[in-house]
Parts: structure tokens; C-alpha cells; sequence
């Protein structure tokens, strides 16, 4: 096994010599050797991450290196334009699968790929056949749809032929005719069901991981002056737009900023430095400012761990700028608190339902901040307590929506 797993790991070596993006990419994702499938597939880790399962005695089958590059090549393709989310979308599950082989695999050389390979050309007689032709770089929905039309029967791709009674009837199709291969090749997105059963905010946090690393692998080949200029065109245009939309339409980092900025008291400190302008004699006074601040986390369960080191990266940054930091970390209650060194815990408490009165009431009574600033994903009731202080709710990019969170007093911004 450990063997195997280290000729799968070479292939990240080739890939990054031959195509750098993939390459890279390969090497942030887990991989396992394992009898538990027949052939190759990408399955989930903890609900948060995905890696390449292999089979040993398969990938020992496979006749060369080429095929075996092709192999990898493949399922990161599948990750990459995000074929596992999109499985939900379509009724006819197998077809799709059928669809999204299509798509990578005009990305993969012929001779990288296995006998009986689902690719474009093996479609190219239903032009003679319906008058459709199939264009190249275009993504699963599109080839899912006009192959569903066939196989439906519609009347719009309908082709009338002649049948030995002399009768002019349609020229009927089937997913067999469609796929015309064996199991193995469909059998791989079998895995893909289990993104199919996570909850929508289990899918955003797997989602958002594996964009974090797209990002991070554009930025990576860039700094190594590669880019992306050895992608065909159709897949360049893809990640562009991908990383493109990332990008926040609000510079939520500036507002956290201002808004501890702007949350200080003054206080006067005597100094001999600077002597009284109004008696002229030493020691004088100088005004200093100082921040105090509360600043809550939400350790409920709906709040991922990526999410958590999110908030804590950010209250890193606050703290930098010389605010005193005192942290609760909280669910329905209070389960911890203590003053922010620069240094994240290594656990937090908590992880059961949402309730924000509980941080509101300790700044009210116990602590009385300058400010108060909640990070939170914003799933629960709003809060029945009135802050006394200012509050800025920093809601987490899988959190509640811009137009859902009106319920919340004060400044509300997402982070993306």
C-alpha cells in the first residue's frame, strides 16, 4: 500500500513539470490507497475536505505512466469545476455523469486515457443522425441537456427514417447508445452521492475549501511565473471568473478596522516630556487613547473549525493595532472567557445551539467594552438584550445572507 501511495504522490511531481496547476493542486489534496473501491474516485473527508481514494491492485493494471497521469488528471478536473456539487441539478444521474466525462476529458490527451473513455468524438454521429452537433469547451449542463433531449425523445431533435413496413418513424436513442462503455468509468462518481446528502451549509464549507485552494494554486504558479498561460483557453476563462467572484464587493477587513479605530476612550497620563503649554513647568499632560473591546465568538456546531480560525485570524489583527481584547466564546451561554493574548485557544467550548443575549449581557454588566464585535455565521433569533455599547456583527461567508440579517442591531458585514 505505502508503494502505491507513493507512486500516486510521484504523479503530482509529473504534473508539476508537465502542468503546473494541476501539479499543485494535487499536492494540497489527501490520498489513500485503499481496496474499499474497484478503480479510482474522489470522496469526502469529514464533511469539510475531499481526497483521492485508489485501488492498489487497479492502479498496478493501468499499462503505463501516461494512463496513470491521465487517471489523476482526470478526477482533479472533476474537483476543480466542481462536477460533485453540481450532480444534484439533474434528474437523470447517470446521463450526467455521462455529461461531466465529456467536459474533462477534452482537457486530457487521447493516448493519457483509458479504453472505452467517455469523450466528445464518440458523439459526433448523432450529428448525421439528429442534425445537433455537439461544440466543444462547453460545461456538463450543456451537453447534459441536448443528449437528455435525445433520449426523450423530443420532437425537436427527432430525425424521421424509413423502417422496413415503409412507415416514417422516430429514430429512437438509449443511454447504452449514449455511453457505449463499461461500468468502471461511471462507477468512479459513485462517491459524488455523498455531497448529494450534505446539508446546504455542510456543502458552502466544502465548497469554500476547495475554492481556498484553487486560489491558493493560481497564486502559487503565479509567483513561480508560470500562470496559467499553459491551460487551454476554455479552462483559463473558468478559474478567472471563479477567482474573480471571490473577491468581496465590500472591503469588510477596512470596516473592522475603522470600527475598533473609532471605539476608544481618552485618558490624560502625566509625562515629563512634554511640559503644561498653560504653566510651562514639568510634568505635563498627555492625551493617550485606548480600546477596549469584547469581542464574542460563536462556537455553536452550525460555525465550522475553518471558519473559527477565520474569526481568530481577524481578532489577531484588532489586537495588533493595540486594542485590549477580552474574548467569550459562547453558544446558547457562556462557556469561556479570558483576556486575548495574540495566541487562538486550542480548543473552544461550546458547539450546541445559537443565542446572542448571553455576550451581550456580560459587556452590559461585567465588562463594559468600548465596542462590541460578534462573529458569528448569524443563525439564530435576534437578541432580546440592548447593547449598551456600539456592536459590528462580522457574519462568516457560509453565514446568513445580507438581505436576511435586517433582525440584528447595529453594523452587520459579511466576510468573504
Amino acid at each position: 500500500m505505502a508503494e502505491i501511495l507513493n507512486e500516486v504522490s510521484k504523479t503530482s511531481i509529473q504534473l508539476i513539470l508537465k502542468e503546473p496547476f494541476y501539479g499543485h493542486f494535487f499536492t494540497g489534496m489527501l490520498k489513500e490507497v485503499t481496496e474499499s473501491i474497484p478503480t479510482a474516485a474522489v470522496a469526502l473527508v469529514n464533511k469539510q475536505m475531499v481526497k483521492l481514494l485508489v485501488n492498489p491492485n487497479f492502479w498496478q493494471d493501468l499499462p503505463n505512466a501516461d494512463k496513470r497521469y491521465g487517471l489523476i488528471k482526470h478526477e482533479l478536473l472533476h474537483i476543480v469545476l466542481k462536477h460533485l456539487f453540481m450532480m444534484k441539478e439533474f434528474s437523470n444521474k447517470r446521463l450526467y455523469n455521462i455529461a461531466a466525462d465529456i467536459v474533462v476529458n477534452q482537457y486530457i490527451s487521447k493516448y493519457q486515457l483509458p479504453d472505452g473513455a467517455i469523450t466528445l468524438e464518440r458523439f459526433w454521429y448523432l450529428e448525421e443522425r439528429y442534425q445537433i452537433k455537439l461544440e466543444k469547451d462547453k460545461d456538463a449542463g450543456y451537453y447534459y441537456n441536448i443528449l437528455k433531449k435525445i433520449l426523450d425523445g423530443n420532437s425537436t431533435v427527432k430525425k424521421e427514417v424509413s423502417t422496413n413496413d415503409g412507415e416514417g418513424k422516430p429514430d429512437q436513442i438509449t443511454e447504452d447508445d449514449l455511453s457505449k462503455t463499461d461500468l468502471d468509468e461511471l462507477w468512479r462518481h459513485e462517491t459524488w452521492k455523498e455531497v448529494e446528502k450534505l446539508s446546504e451549509a455542510e456543502q458552502k464549507v466544502l465548497n469554500r475549501t476547495i475554492n481556498e485552494i484553487i486560489v491558493q494554486t493560481v497564486d502559487r504558479i503565479k509567483l513561480k511565473d508560470k500562470g496559467l498561460g499553459s491551460l487551454p483557453a476554455g479552462l483559463q476563462q473558468y478559474l478567472g471568473e471563479l477567482i474573480e467572484s471571490l473577491k468581496p464587493n465590500v472591503d469588510w477587513r477596512r470596516i473592522l478596522r475603522l470600527f475598533s479605530a473609532s471605539s476608544n476612550r481618552t485618558y490624560l497620563k502625566n509625562t515629563i516630556q512634554r511640559p503644561s503649554k498653560r504653566y510651562g513647568v514639568t510634568p505635563g499632560i498627555k492625551v493617550k487613547r485606548k480600546q477596549k473591546m469584547l469581542i464574542a465568538i460563536d462556537t455553536s456546531g452550525s460555525v465550522s473549525i475553518p471558519e473559527l480560525k477565520d474569526f481568530f485570524g481577524e481578532i489577531y489583527h484588532i489586537w495588533r493595532q493595540g486594542a485590549e481584547i477580552y474574548v467569550v466564546e459562547c453558544d446558547v451561554a457562556i462557556h469561556n472567557h479570558y483576556p486575548y493574548r495574540g495566541k487562538p485557544p486550542q480548543i473552544v467550548s461550546g458547539r450546541g445551539g445559537t443565542h446572542f443575549n448571553a455576550p451581550i449581557e456580560f459587556a452590559n454588566e461585567k465588562y463594559q467594552p468600548d465596542a462590541l464585535v460578534y462573529f458569528t455565521d448569524g443563525c439564530a433569533f435576534a437578541p432580546t438584550i440592548k447593547s449598551r455599547c456600539p456592536i459590528l456583527w462580522m457574519i462568516s461567508q457560509n453565514g446568513i445572507e445580507e438581505n436576511k440579517w435586517e433582525f440584528l442591531p447595529g453594523r452587520k458585514v459579511k466576510m468573504q
